[in-house]
C-alpha cells in the first residue's frame, strides 16, 4: 500500500505534520492494454519507448521475449500497451472496449498495419503506479520517514512503501532484506538504491 494511503488510514492517528506530509504525496497511474495478436515474431527486444507524438501509449512490452513460458502458444504474441496516465483523467476513464482501440490504432501507428483485430484483449489498470518526484516531496518523505522509524516492528518496502522510483529488482531486494530484519539484521531499506536513479516512463 503506498504510503499516501497507508498513513491516513492508521488508527490512532500519526502526528498531523505526517499526515498532512502523506496526503501530499502524489503518484501517476498506469494502465496496460494486453493483446494477443496472431504473429510469431513482431520485435526483438523485451520493450520499446514509444516517442511519436502522434501515440498514446508510452511503452510496449513484447513479454515472449521475456520468457517463452509467458505465452503458452509459441505460433502467438502477446504485447503489453503502456499508457501513463493520472487517476481520473481521459485515458483513465475510457472504457476497456475504447483502450483496446486506442491500442490497436497506436499499433497502426507505427507501421504494423497488417496485424488485424487481435484474437484476445485485457485492461489492467494500476493506481498509483509511480510515485511522482514533485517539489516538496523529498521534505514530505523526510517527515514520514522519521516518524516510521520510531516504530520498531514496521518496515515498509517497495516502490509504494517508500516513495522511491525504484525498478522492480531493488523494489524485491527491499523486500529480502526486510524479512532479514526479521531475524535480527539491521538492513536501512531507505538506502536501497539511492545511489542511481533508474526508469524514467511516467510523462
Amino acid at each position: 500500500m503506498p504510503l499516501g494511503e497507508l498513513i491516513p488510514r492508521w488508527d490512532p492517528q500519526p502526528p498531523r505534520e505526517v499526515v498532512e506530509a502523506a496526503k501530499k504525496l502524489r503518484y501517476r497511474a498506469m494502465i496496460l492494454v494486453g493483446l494477443i495478436v496472431n504473429r510469431e515474431t513482431l520485435f526483438p527486444d523485451q520493450w520499446i519507448y514509444v516517442h511519436s507524438p502522434n501515440a498514446k501509449v508510452g511503452r510496449i512490452q513484447n513479454f515472449k521475449n521475456w520468457s517463452a513460458s509467458m505465452l503458452p502458444d509459441p505460433a502467438k504474441t502477446s504485447l503489453g500497451m503502456e499508457y501513463f496516465c493520472s487517476e481520473g483523467d481521459e485515458i483513465w476513464s475510457m472504457s476497456d472496449a475504447r483502450l483496446l482501440e486506442l491500442a490497436m490504432n497506436d499499433l497502426s501507428l507505427m507501421g504494423w498495419t497488417t496485424l488485424g483485430a487481435p484474437r484476445e484483449g485485457l485492461v489492467f489498470r494500476q493506481a498509483k503506479a509511480y510515485p511522482v518526484y514533485d517539489s516538496g516531496y523529498q521534505k514530505r518523505l523526510e517527515i514520514i520517514h522519521r516518524f516510521l522509524s520510531t516504530i520498531p516492528n514496521f518496515q515498509s518496502v517497495g516502490r509504494g512503501g517508500i516513495h522511491r522510483y525504484n525498478n522492480q529488482d531493488h523494489s524485491m531486494y527491499t523486500v529480502m532484506l526486510a524479512v532479514k530484519n526479521l531475524f535480527g539484521e539491521g538492513h536501512d531499506l531507505w538506502s536501497v538504491n539511492t545511489e542511481s536513479s533508474c526508469g524514467g516512463e511516467p510523462s
